[in-house]
């Protein structure tokens, strides 16, 4: 198979050839880089050229933290991402429960955070009661660390009558008694789904973490491999693999899995770890009681030793360890874990990594890169978190929050994502933040700690170069050079020479995978 792409204006993020108008491509691999003419030589006259248009090409981007599965049955709740007080959550759910919009007889919704409202509380289930005391409901806050529940969902679930609807971390496992197991079509027909949506915003690969929490893997890794070896899998998938006990992980390894298994377009990934909360939620795990309510530090998931016990499994069986630490206090506990089996059973180059890396100090960063320890960041959090962290930690560690400038600068590798569908998977407003860091919704809005702003380039490397470097892959793909995956997102705009205030609404317009459009609007 062999493409002629010209006429563009190609990022090509290789130093060697940084901005071309032109790409050959065979067998869904770059030959060339560079002009029309260099491109032609090395393909058969019969080669029929793509014109670009003079648009913007990058390499395609890459989010490496995100739910496939989870993003694609939130679209059946109820979006409550644009309510601003209990009030207008209420009447939301009323016209949704109106319209029938029940599953399994609940009605569910996502996305609501209080932090944004005039009175900022956590609904409870006296307030729920508002919208039905007869049908049970379940609305998850946007980070999913906390769930608010009315009194005959408490009924249901066995909760008892003290409990006051609100149901934080662990807590929230309860409700799986009311989720339904997809079928084997149902799950194939969902990936296909959540990749056609991923196309669409230039992502050709995602790490996503589908395997749930009790340790059955089967059926969304066989969904997976089924379409990936059917070549039905249009989109990179690194399965970050989410196994609570040492026994979970040890069964997966005695079922003859590893670390870079792949399938096509399919690849094992990263042990995913959850440590702690949510920032907004207060349960992110804190050194120090949280400013704004001393009452709490927030919700450790592990102890030192069950985390260790854990880890040193996956260690020794050669995975990556990608733990989500929001709290400062998480995050001593991920680095202690990480420097004792450094230490006790050293690997080379293990790429052990912290997902979020939000809370922490100038010695906990310069930790990170001496343990040699990567970061997965997702800068569309700054766009709500900014409003909450000085409050919540004081003013003078939130001058080491959220620093992604200080990471690069400290060497440690750092990539994008959205955790989606905590936020959207469009990574143009996640690359934006990195760049703006300001509310978008803010007229006038300024940088929040204008220090830690990022390029245009170091944005977009974190969701493109940093990608593919997370899953070992930074010589297969991640930036347009000669010999790797011909992987490319096209742009209506060119984000490098627009207002940085404008990358937010530009728009992907094709997304090229292994040199041929996979999407193109």
């Amino acid at each position: 198979m062999e493409k002629l792409y010209v006429n563009g204006n190609i990022h090509t993020l290789d130093a060697a050839a940084p901005l071309v108008s032109a790409l050959a491509v065979v067998d869904g691999r770059i030959a060339v880089i560079g002009t029309e003419e260099q491109a032609r030589a090395v393909l058969s006259p019969a080669a029929k050229p793509v014109n670009l248009g003079g648009r913007t090409v990058t390499p395609a981007f890459s989010d490496t933290h995100m739910h496939l599965l989870s993003y694609v049955g939130s679209k059946r709740e109820v979006d409550l991402s644009a309510v601003r007080s209990v009030e207008e959550l209420i009447a939301a759910c009323r016209a949704a429960l109106a319209a029938g919009q029940l599953a399994n007889g609940w009605l569910t919704g996502r996305a609501w955070n209080q932090n944004g409202w005039a009175v900022p509380r956590i609904p409870d289930k006296h307030d729920l009661d508002q919208i039905s005391q007869e049908v049970p409901i379940a609305l998850s806050r946007a980070c999913y660390h906390v769930v608010c529940v009315n009194s005959r969902a408490c009924d249901l679930l066995g909760l008892g009558a003290d409990c006051d609807g609100i149901l934080r971390e662990d807590e929230c496992s309860c409700l799986s008694a009311i989720e339904t197991e997809p079928t084997a079509e149902e799950l194939t027909a969902m990936i296909e789904e959540g990749c056609a949506d991923l196309l669409k915003h230039g992502i050709a690969c995602a790490h996503t973490d589908d395997f749930g929490d009790g340790g059955s893997y089967a059926p969304a890794y066989n969904a997976y491999r089924g379409l990936a070896e059917a070549g039905k899998l249009p989109v990179r998938i690194v399965q970050q693999c989410r196994f609570l006990t040492p026994e979970h992980m040890e069964r997966f390894l005695a079922d003859g899995h590893f670390y870079g298994e792949t399938h096509g377009h399919y690849r094992i990934g990263e042990h995913k770890l959850l440590l702690d909360g949510s920032l907004g939620a207060r349960t992110a795990y804190m050194r120090k009681p949280y400013a704004d309510d001393p009452s709490t530090r927030g919700i450790p998931l592990f102890t030192e030793e069950s985390l260790y016990a854990l880890v040193r499994v996956s260690h020794a069986a050669g995975f990556p360890i990608a733990a989500h630490a929001i709290g400062d206090a998480a995050l001593d506990m991920l680095l202690g874990a990480v420097e004792r089996l450094q230490k006790e059973n050293p690997r080379k180059d293990p790429r052990h990594g912290v997902i979020h890396c939000q809370i922490s100090d100038m010695a906990q960063l310069e930790r990170i890169a001496r343990l040699g320890m990567q970061a997965y960041v997702q800068p569309i959090f700054v766009k709500a978190d900014q409003h909450v962290t000085e409050a919540r930690v004081g003013a003078e560690l939130a001058k080491t929050c959220y620093a992604w400038k200080t990471l690069r600068a400290l060497g440690v590798p750092t990539s994008g994502g959205s955790d989606c569908p905590v936020e959207p998977f469009d990574l143009l407003p996640n690359l934006a933040c990195a760049v703006t860091r300001i509310d978008p919704s803010i007229p006038g809005a300024k940088p929040w700690h204008p220090e830690q702003c990022l390029s245009v380039e170091e944005a977009l490397r974190i969701f493109t170069e940093g990608g593919a470097y997370a899953s070992f892959e930074e010589n297969e793909r991640g930036t347009l050079s000669v010999g790797k995956a011909a992987d490319f997102a096209v742009l209506s705009r060119d984000i490098f020479t627009i207002d940085p205030d404008e990358i937010g609404s530009t728009e992907v317009e094709m997304t090229v995978v292994d040199g041929e459009a996979a999407w193109e609007k």
